[in-house]
């Protein structure tokens, strides 16, 4: 895919969402908004297709032309009278001020879905979310489980369809609130590495609380809602949308590696597994993704591409908790042993330079033992970085 057919689609899709939001108010005057949004939101993508297949000088053309070309270029136009009568309300509206009425713009929606879809579909070979879902999302697990999902409502398989969304959701975000790893008597080493639970109330994270509380796999996943609200306000996320998706579709949690459960109720089957409430999770959902995966990559740390200056370590040396000559003392720095400095520090007494390292036996060791982590006084004369 061309990367300026591409930077179009993202546009189009930004304006979708836009115009769902007013659309879905049923008013009017939101509505009539909407329709203006809708239009344009097609008209993107028609020139995102026309850019694909190298066609040039279309700056001049209508909207009716733009639509010509893409059946010169084979490409179907399906409900072009609707889309043809979308364009001219849309010019109702714009210029002269008229309202729409809200289920007249909702056909309109409709139909542009169909429109879109069908035409990216004969180009790329897939619709709108899942050209997302394929060119823009980083490869992964979640990246995996999406593309199952989508091809799981392919075959109409709408239950695996939808707690494939699901997974997917609690691989990249829901298991930050499991505190499955809490049942125990251990601290979880998990939550230093902001991994299962480190999201979830601090009140949950405990053995008892879990023994008293816990009834169903399900009660595992703790969910901190204003948590939630911070993280969609950051990453710019609806947290209403993504409040509709978890109650749209089926609750899941992995238990071991593979091994997933499920919680549903009773009418969910009835009434939600279909293509519709399928198109809205999935869509929301590559908001969720998106938004985050944006946020994760704008985060920049130090480089580390090569390697630290060397220090000399003497033999002897005592080593500290702080890096302070007051304070407890660690160990001293063995004779015959492997160090790495992981930083340089200022002492508590600013004339005075200081490493924190840490040391190891040269003989590998069952677990930790011989290894030493402190700060060690950088001796006068010494280069310091």
């Amino acid at each position: 895919m061309k990367p300026s057919a591409l930077d179009a689609l993202l546009v189009a899709k930004s304006l979708l969402g836009e115009a769902k939001d007013l659309i879905g108010l049923g008013d009017r005057h939101s509505s009539t908004a909407g329709i203006i949004i809708l239009q344009d939101f097609v008209e993107l993508v028609v020139l995102a297709l026309l850019d694909e297949r190298d066609v040039t000088n279309l700056e001049s053309k209508s909207f009716d032309e733009l639509l010509g070309e893409l059946k010169k270029n084979k490409i179907p136009v399906i409900k072009s009278g609707t889309i043809k009568a979308l364009n001219k309300q849309r010019v109702i509206c714009k210029h002269y001020g008229q309202l729409s009425e809200p289920v007249s713009v909702v056909n309109y929606l409709t139909a542009a879905g169909q429109f879109t879809d069908a035409a990216l579909a004969a180009v790329y070979g897939k619709s709108l979310n899942e050209v997302f879902a394929t060119d823009l999302l980083a490869d992964g697990p979640v990246k995996v489980i999406v593309n199952e999902a989508i091809s799981a409502a392919g075959e109409l398989d709408y239950m695996e369809a939808l707690c494939g969304l699901r997974k997917a959701f609690y691989v990249s975000y829901e298991h930050q609130y499991c505190i499955y790893e809490y049942r125990g008597e251990h601290f979880p080493f998990s939550l230093t590495l902001g991994l299962h639970g480190s999201k979830a109330p601090v009140l949950t994270r405990n053995k008892d609380w879990i023994m008293q509380n816990v009834k169903a796999p399900m009660d595992f996943v703790q969910l901190d809602f204003e948590r939630m609200k911070s993280d969609c306000l950051e990453w710019g996320v609806s947290a209403v949308d993504l409040g509709n998706f978890r109650r749209l579709t089926p609750a899941v949690f992995e238990l071991d590696k593979g091994v997933w459960y499920r919680d549903y109720g009773a009418d969910y089957a009835a009434n939600e597994l279909n293509l519709e409430n399928f198109n809205y999770c999935l869509d929301v959902l590559l908001g969720f993704l998106l938004g985050k995966q944006r946020h994760d990559l704008k985060h920049k740390y130090p480089k580390m591409v090569r390697a630290a200056d060397t220090l000399t370590v003497y033999s002897g040396h005592p080593m500290f908790v702080h890096p302070t000559r007051a304070s407890q003392i660690v160990t001293y720095v063995p004779a015959d042993c492997y160090y790495r400095v992981i930083r340089y520090v200022t002492g508590f007494d600013a004339a005075e330079n200081w490493v924190y390292i840490t040391i190891y036996p040269k003989q590998p060791s069952f677990g930790f033992e011989g290894h030493f982590w402190g700060y060690l006084l950088v001796e006068p004369g010494a280069a310091v970085s």
